[in-house]
């Protein structure tokens, strides 16, 4: 085989390879607004998962926080609990919610104070070395949808 086919194939099965991985996608990220001096904050979005398996958030980090937490919201005999979770697996061809009372993004030990207007980098790091930014909007309450298209590279939802 020649040098330029073996390049040829090389690329092919580069971009084969991108292609196999599939895409995340993220909608209408967004941080609920706390009191200024708020220990931590929560961060929502919908995740969904175009790919024939599963991906699965290992952790999450931003430059405003101290640290983030995958967290689980429970309800058992009436009392809401929260615990922090390791990863959270997004099924194949599926979607997990990370809403009020669900799954969500604990923000802990704010740079500064936010307010409704400000906006949230986050980073997704996925198994397998995927990293995704998503800016998330400071808001009282979820308002708008916004739809992102995510994949290896480092992309935006605003």
């Amino acid at each position: 085989m020649s040098m330029r086919s073996i390049l040829a194939l090389s690329l092919l099965a580069l971009a084969w390879s991108s292609l196999a991985l599939g895409d995340v996608t993220v909608e209408s990220p967004w941080v609920r607004e706390a009191p200024p001096h708020a220990e931590a904050l929560a961060a929502y979005m919908v995740l969904k998962n175009s790919n024939s398996t599963v991906e699965v958030l290992q952790k999450v980090t931003s430059p405003a926080f101290k640290q983030v937490e995958i967290h689980q919201t429970s309800i058992h005999n009436g009392t809401a609990s929260m615990e922090a979770q390791d990863s959270l697996s997004i099924p194949a061809n599926g979607k997990v919610s990370l809403a009020p009372n669900g799954h969500h993004l604990m923000l802990i030990g704010a740079a500064h104070p936010l307010k409704v207007g400000d906006t949230v980098d986050l980073f997704l790091h996925f198994q397998g070395g995927k990293t995704v930014e998503v800016h998330a909007p400071v808001r009282k309450d979820a308002e708008t949808t916004t739809t992102t298209k995510l994949s290896d590279e480092h992309h935006h939802a605003d």
